[in-house]
């Protein structure tokens, strides 16, 4: 007798294809995720990487992957990670946000929440995997007022507003090339003769000369073991979104003055690749010297617990995107009851076309893992903002810089432990300095992060399990120094990690 397809399955794909209509219905509302009016320059405040895992570690992500073991999670920031996807894996996720502004003269705290991402994930091959989802690119979304008092004219209240962003829905795939390569090597005849010692003539090769056999042996399959671990893979994504941007000079004192208002209303579209690459190296046994064998005197001794290190690549090269822009200026006054009414129209261009233009990027990472334990990882990225532009302008952008370590444990990951020994336990660094400089002043920023991972829902039977992945990061960005306005922050992220076994029908009697 055959079961059919698990609930689980079908929940999944309900989600999926509920959350993909909410977001594709409510894009605005998805890409609004930032309070920071340090999102009014360029493309907005980009989003981060990686998702509940990711997140907890400090957003380290480029040389994470999954082994062949349960829970599978989603490494949407390095393609080449899915290549050792075993289950289909769906994620989604939401984010809070606590902002405190602070500038020299006053506080101000601004709360929100939004959905933070979509993804599903899952196995073709043995060495080939996918991914698809939708996640926010970039975000705008800011509301800061500036009074000054200028000669001649009196008091002028300037209010700047943005809201919008840049929304990505992504396809990735992630290759192993070399998959095969120590199967064909312990196919070949060369790896057959130093296996059979047998048929060689003793009296023609002495033991030592046995022993560097065995030697070359071993590592010539450590090489290919090695090399077969390597994964390539790319995300070809669509960006597609608005960013919506206006500025008001306000004369409250005077009764000659009209009010201004010049707004921008700027639509992007296009096609944006990023690459992956992931190696990994497996320890297992240590080397130790045995001088009483003088035949063998190098031996081996098996580690409890492998030791896997592990390295990852991204790059993304500099894209234009296409792109078109309304501008709508004009003076105003103020009814009686506030209501807006236009004296002049200064400027109503619609749909000018331009290109806007996306700058290169790379970053490298190195992993460390014990057993099914312990993991910690480091990240260093970099991004080349002072290519960007916008219709032919540059906005003087900052090359930027990303550091950012991650560790987790897990005190018992086997699945008849404790319930507290198998809850994910996740801490995270991360510093950045940002693409901005204002006023001579770099802005700089940090967080510190803690998160866990309560498993929920594990059945090893039908191959199904489900994670709850929370997270806590308190950070700063920006100064007060020169006028500029210092941002203490809260963010929370609870996402929702669901792996199951798809395509296969299990039996029982």
């Amino acid at each position: 007798m055959y079961l059919s397809k698990s609930n689980t399955i079908r929940s999944i794909a309900i989600l999926f294809l509920l959350f993909s209509s909410l977001f594709f219905l409510n894009t605005a509302a998805f890409a609004q995720t930032t309070s920071s009016p340090y999102s009014r320059y360029g493309i907005g405040e980009i989003g981060g990487k990686g998702f509940g895992q990711g997140f907890a570690l400090g957003g380290t992500y480029i040389a994470m992957q999954n082994d062949s073991v349960q829970m599978f999670f989603i490494n949407n920031g390095n393609p080449a990670s899915y290549t050792n996807m075993r289950l289909v894996t769906a994620e989604l996720g939401a984010n809070y946000n606590r902002v405190q502004l602070e500038s020299a003269a006053a506080k101000t705290t601004i709360n929100n929440a939004s959905l933070a991402y979509i993804s599903l994930a899952f196995p073709i091959k043995k060495w080939w995997g996918a991914s698809v989802g939708l996640v926010p690119f970039s975000a705008v979304g800011y509301k800061v007022s500036d009074e000054q008092v200028i000669t001649n004219v009196g008091t002028v209240n300037y209010l700047y507003e943005g809201t919008g962003g840049i929304n990505q829905v992504y396809f990735g795939n992630g290759l192993k090339p070399l998959y095969n390569l120590p199967r064909k090597y312990q196919q070949s005849s060369k790896y057959a003769t130093l296996r059979s010692l047998k048929r060689i003539d003793n009296t023609l090769k002495s033991c030592h000369e046995l022993f560097a056999d065995n030697q070359e042996l071993r590592k010539a399959l450590n090489r290919k073991k090695f090399l077969q671990s390597l994964s390539l893979g790319v995300n070809a994504s669509y960006l597609f979104g608005n960013m919506e941007n206006t500025r008001r000079s306000i004369f409250p004192a005077s009764i000659f003055a009209f009010n201004t208002r010049v707004g921008t209303n700027t639509r992007v579209d296009g096609l944006y690749f990023d690459y992956g690459m992931q190696m990994a190296y497996v320890i297992d046994s240590v080397s130790y010297k045995d001088k009483a064998d003088t035949c063998r005197p190098v031996k081996y001794r098996d580690l409890k617990e492998n030791v896997k290190v592990l390295f990852g690549i991204t790059f993304a090269s500099q894209t234009s995107m296409g792109s078109s822009i309304d501008s709508v200026s004009y003076s105003y006054f103020n009814n009686s009851v506030g209501n807006e009414i236009i004296k002049d129209t200064i400027e109503n261009t619609q749909g000018t076309k331009g290109k806007i233009t996306l700058p290169l990027s790379f970053g490298f990472g190195i992993g460390f893992k014990k057993g099914d334990k312990w993991l910690i990882a480091a990240d260093f990225a970099f991004q080349n903002w002072s290519s960007y532009s916008s219709f032919g302008q540059s906005q003087e952008l900052k090359n930027s810089m990303r550091t950012s370590i991650g560790a987790q444990f897990i005190p018992d990951p086997r699945p008849n432990a404790s319930y507290l020994k198998r809850v994910h336990y996740r801490l995270g660094l991360r510093y950045m300095q940002t693409a901005l400089e204002l006023k001579n002043t770099p802005l700089n920023e940090y967080g510190f992060v803690i998160g866990f991972g309560f498993p929920v829902g594990r059945s090893f039977i039908l191959q199904n399990f489900s994670m709850v992945n929370i997270g806590a990061e308190l950070g700063q960005r920006g100064t007060v120094t020169n006028g500029l306005i210092k941002e203490n922050y809260l963010k929370v992220s609870i996402g929702f990690t669901i792996n199951d076994r798809w395509f296969q029908k299990p039996k029982f009697d």
